[in-house]
């Protein structure tokens, strides 16, 4: 590449004469795209390395090689403020639950696209019910209670509380009192959200409708006004069309590869595949839906007294263009991995591990308790590639890991993956995706 480069500027030292100048841009060009195949060619061989080594990739915007850490604010009663640095800033607030605004740093560092929807009766996520003959639709907002639970470096939590409101109003007489709600998200900086929402009923229940929709900004829909107006397209596990019968989907996709927008959307059901609704529609260029109808999940429609948790995951990248792409992050949060520990032990009884099996769906991370030596095991990313893996570790002594070993190799803090210890639990996300089989060994102190 030098060579080239150097041949061309000797040939026309001194700015040559204006017969030589057209023919500039056609070298240029030239020389750009021998560039560019050879750095291709560089790339392929680059990954291909890292494939053979059962890992791939990184987080997403890698900043110079600093792995992104996450932070939260509680500003005021109204606002709790989250931000990952180069990646993304939203907000859990009291008018719209989760997804006040969003806003893609990566591609919008100055923040003049907001992707959050415009009108206040929710956020990123709707929820949409009612009862049978009822005049109207219920939604699980706005939040009659915020609650910062973690506010970083590794990930945040929120918990938001209250009644289903009719039309998401804030009026008294709005309220479905004997139909509460708990949501509790967990954000990473990977862009991975995981979503405990509890159904809380006074008695049974009977659904007419149960909806679950992403609902971002309608700028960059088919109804948007403006730059970047018809950018976004929706996707279900099959492809673009609505989810329905043999089709039925366990995920929902709004996707973009620019040149305005390029942050893509998923919403992942932990269990259950269903029909679309709402599919790449929304209300005049306000906002732009796609959704999964869950009625369902309830064979004969009512919901039972008590407590009934619905498990999901909301993904927010630049890489998930199409269903295809989208597929991994569905498989690896429907299917976690079962670890193989040779060291310290697994936790199958924490809070949140629905199903015993040492995962915690509501937190989107593995659970180990730690042996005084620290904990090893092996993750098998073989048939199911594992996306940026997260880990809570119990009874870790001492300050958290400076390096870990993954497939042999050392990986550093702060710069392959991130840790942070608090009253004995370490917890810990790795930024790779781990496509083989490959031991980890995490020392303690």
């Amino acid at each position: 590449m030098s060579f080239q480069v150097e041949h061309v500027s000797k040939q026309n030292e001194g700015f040559p004469e204006r017969s030589f100048l057209p023919n500039l841009g056609k070298r240029w060009k030239a020389l750009r795209s021998t560039m560019n195949v050879r750095l291709e060619k560089i790339m392929a061989a680059l990954l291909a390395l890292l494939a053979i080594s059962g890992f791939d990739g990184r987080a997403q915007g890698d900043p110079g090689g600093v792995a992104a850490g996450i932070q939260a604010i509680q500003e005021d009663e109204e606002t709790i403020r989250v931000v990952v640095a180069g990646q993304f800033e939203t907000t859990f607030t009291r008018k719209k639950g989760f997804g006040g605004v969003w806003f893609d740093l990566q591609h919008d560092p100055q923040r003049k696209r907001d992707l959050a929807p415009v009108l206040d009766e929710n956020g990123f996520l709707w929820i949409k019910n009612g009862p049978p003959g009822a005049d109207g639709s219920w939604y699980a907002n706005p939040p009659r209670e915020m609650t910062l639970l973690e506010s970083g470096p590794i990930r945040v939590r929120v918990r938001l509380n209250g009644s289903h409101q009719r039309y998401g109003m804030t009026k008294p007489g709005a309220a479905w009192k004997e139909l509460g709600f708990e949501q509790t998200f967990t954000v990473y900086p990977s862009g991975a959200i995981y979503v405990d929402y509890a159904l809380i009923a006074q008695a049974p229940i009977e659904f007419h409708h149960f909806l679950l929709i992403l609902k971002p900004n309608g700028a960059w829909g088919n109804r948007g006004k403006g730059e970047g107006a018809g950018e976004v397209r929706c996707a279900g596990e099959f492809g673009p069309n609505k989810p329905s019968g043999a089709t039925a989907s366990p995920f929902a996709l709004e996707w973009t590869d620019g040149p305005t927008y390029f942050q893509d959307i998923l919403l992942v059901m932990h269990t259950g595949k269903y029909n679309g609704s709402y599919w790449n529609e929304g209300y005049e260029d306000k906002d732009l839906r796609a959704g999964l109808d869950l009625l369902r999940r309830w064979p004969d429609r009512t919901l039972p007294k008590g407590r009934d948790p619905i498990h999901l995951m909301m993904v927010f990248r630049h890489d998930l263009n199409g269903h295809e792409a989208a597929q991994p992050y569905a498989n690896d949060y429907r299917s976690p991995d079962h670890l193989a520990v040779s060291k310290g032990r697994l936790d199958t009884i924490d809070d949140g591990d629905t199903d015993a099996d040492g995962f915690n769906e509501t937190e989107g991370c593995y659970v180990l308790k730690s042996a005084r030596e620290g904990v090893a095991f092996t993750l098998h990313g073989r048939a199911i590639p594992r996306m940026f893996p997260a880990f809570k570790i119990k009874d870790w002594r001492g300050a958290a890991p400076e390096a870990l070993a993954l497939g042999g190799k050392k990986l550093t803090a702060g710069k392959d993956f991130n840790a942070s210890v608090r009253e004995g639990v370490l917890l810990l996300q790795i930024f790779r995706i781990i496509k083989d089989h490959v031991s980890v060994s995490i020392p303690g102190p």
